[in-house]
């Protein structure tokens, strides 16, 4: 295949995908292809802290490089200095760059590595020495255009499903802080599980809160939810999304009140109260993961933890907004 050695079979491979927690979800069929390929081969990944949580349990890649501040709106000169070396001291085979920007193939190139394969988006992909097209008006799925880099050194990539492994300390944080909430209520949380995350938008170095559907209509269909299937729901986010939480909250009460079909206790059974339960900010990402992979269904804005949802295998409603 052009750009390739002859009998191209490498032994020590790097992805370069900094940024951001869907993006980099997206791109784990393309390190479960190369592994396929080379199951003696080991696989870094090059990830900024931001999105290193997703990788932490992977069972295709071997380690993790600090690739924080090499992407645009997080950008430090220092830092792309730290990963071009940490890149040498590596002496990969080859690198994999499912990014579009030329910055992560040049640091690959100083780098000294001597296979890139990479994204060629009008025509930004001048370093790599396999070039993968990727036209701007391409319908299919990002995942499937990431898995094209594999295709072009004849991998197999027939998988298009993001991995994600919540470890066994994410999976007991889950449980404890469902045991806290069926504790202080004094009863189970009534099934089925809808999990709702309001937050999104918010990446190192940009913001798009026009992503974000309005948070107190969340809380109508949280409510409704509860009320129409006799299950709950439960908030999550992390720290920054406890006020959406409360605002989630709000809506839910909102609408309970509006609605004297439900009855004057909300959506509730005779003393089950709190079918609408806010999580946020009490778990961690992995947590987070390992909670909605033990829940019914899910709902949440365009954003990293929609993407996470999809790969515990979780039925995923997630809104698209503006962007």
């Amino acid at each position: 295949m052009s750009g390739l050695p002859r009998g191209f079979a490498p032994h020590r491979i790097v992805l370069l995908k900094p940024c951001c927690i869907g993006d980099v979800l997206m791109t784990t069929p393309l390190a479960r292809s190369l592994k396929a390929a080379w199951p003696a081969a080991t696989i870094d990944w090059a990830v900024g802290g931001h999105s290193r949580a997703v990788l932490a349990g992977n069972p295709d890649v071997h380690a993790l490089l600090d690739a924080s501040g090499t992407m645009r709106g997080d950008l430090s000169l220092g830092a792309i200095v730290r990963l071009v070396l940490a890149l040498r001291r590596g002496r990969y085979d080859a690198a994999f760059i499912a990014e579009r920007s030329p910055l992560p193939a040049a640091i690959a190139r100083l780098a000294g590595i001597p296979v890139r394969v990479g994204l060629d988006s009008g025509g930004r992909g001048r370093l790599h020495t396999v070039r993968v097209p990727a036209q701007p008006d391409d319908p299919r799925h990002e995942t499937d255009i990431y898995l094209d880099l594999a295709r072009a050194v004849g991998a197999p990539a027939t998988d298009p499903r993001p991995v994600f492994v919540p470890s066994p300390a994410d999976v007991e944080a889950a449980r404890a802080v469902v045991e806290a909430v069926e504790t202080a209520r004094g009863g189970p949380l009534p099934r089925p599980w809808l999990i709702v995350h309001p937050g999104g938008g918010q990446n190192p170095g940009a913001e798009h809160l026009a992503k974000r559907w309005p948070a107190a209509r969340f809380g109508v269909i949280a409510a409704r939810v509860a009320a129409r299937l006799g299950g709950s729901a439960i908030l999550v986010g992390g720290p920054d999304d406890v006020r959406l939480g409360g605002d989630v909250l709000a809506g839910a009460v909102a609408d309970r009140a509006d609605r004297a079909d439900i009855g004057p206790d909300g959506p509730d059974e005779p003393g089950g109260r709190d079918r609408v339960v806010d999580a946020t900010g009490r778990l961690s990402l992995g947590a987070t993961a390992a909670l909605v992979a033990h829940a019914d269904a899910y709902l949440g804005n365009d954003s990293g933890v929609a993407h996470l949802a999809a790969a515990v295998g979780t039925p995923v409603v997630a809104i698209f907004g503006p962007t």
